[in-house]
């Protein structure tokens, strides 16, 4: 019976931190390099130490904290959503305010300012974003067959469905996920490498491009 339950947990432990993570990390990306000013390098480090502690157990404990805050207020998957998006928004809110110092230090930033920002922000996410990142744990658990999801915004198509196009589905999210978090990365590269690019290098690069149509348009 023991080791029934501990692989319970351990599934549920699974399952949470893989779908906190892939709601949360291509959010987070996208708002650190832009609105919070961090670089690339920092930002895959903070994204790369919220996965792995996550994984570690903090994912776990985030998940599980939310449950217990939930019984603790009379908050199910049947109440209203917008008394679950609020509810999760707030509880993610409050997390992320003692998390965020903890991983933008790790993660390499020195500056207290863009931690601070980055703090503020990451807790002005979680207030935005707690209910759909709740939501999408909700959602593992069902894809993956941990607990059927009572939520009446839940998809009745996806809720239908069997076991293997669930997983399929869950599968497919991951994918994406990290595709999004990649193009992302790779866009902003792109834009701060042309940018700043030296004003003579831009002309030169300008005349080349208006060059080369000019001799397309001379062949058409």
């Amino acid at each position: 019976m023991e080791i029934k339950q501990i692989g319970k947990g351990l599934a549920y432990h699974l399952v949470d931190t893989t779908a906190l993570n892939t709601a949360a990390n291509p959010i987070m990306a996208g708002l650190e390099i832009t609105a919070f000013g961090m670089s690339d390098e920092v930002s895959i480090n903070a994204r790369i130490f919220a996965s792995v502690i996550g994984y570690l157990g903090v994912g776990s404990l985030l998940a599980k904290g939310r449950d217990l805050s939930r019984r603790i207020f009379g908050v199910t998957e049947k109440s209203k959503e917008k008394v679950q998006q609020f509810h999760d928004g707030t509880y993610l809110a409050g997390f992320n305010a003692v998390f965020a110092p903890i991983m933008y230090t790790y993660s390499g930033e020195t500056d207290l300012k863009k931690i601070a920002i980055g703090t503020l922000g990451l807790m002005a996410t979680g207030a935005v974003l707690g209910g759909p990142i709740g939501y999408a744990v909700d959602s593992f658990r069902d894809l993956t067959g941990l607990q059927n999801s009572e939520r009446n915004s839940y998809p009745d198509l996806v809720r239908k469905q069997t076991p293997i196009v669930k997983k399929t589905i869950a599968t497919a999210l991951i994918a994406a996920s990290i595709g999004v978090m990649s193009a992302t990365y790779s866009i902003n590269n792109f834009v701060r490498e042309y940018f700043n690019q030296p004003v003579a290098e831009q002309r030169i690069s300008n005349t080349n491009n208006q060059g080369l149509e000019q001799v397309v348009q001379s062949k058409n």
